[in-house]
């Protein structure tokens, strides 16, 4: 929830103190997996905030992939039945 990306956020700020670092935020795509889901660009916009806020440069980069069911870089395959 809305709990543990605050304290995501504060730990990546806290890891990266003092260093000049660009944080890129890649929304994970939907590939149909039972746990993980693609988040809301709200959630996506108040997590980029946070970071920020905090004074570390960070960009949302646009997802791609969806067509192949890639996620974050990794290629899914389908099972078939």
């Amino acid at each position: 929830g809305c709990k543990v990306l605050i304290s995501l956020a504060q730990s990546i700020m806290a890891d990266v103190e003092g260093s000049k670092v660009v944080v890129n935020l890649i929304p994970f795509n939907d590939i149909g997996h039972p746990t993980y889901r693609t988040p809301s660009m709200e959630k996506v916009l108040g997590f980029q905030k946070i970071i920020t806020d905090g004074g570390v440069l960070c960009y949302v980069r646009t997802t791609r992939g969806d067509e192949e069911n890639a996620a974050c870089g990794q290629l899914a395959t389908s099972r078939s039945k």
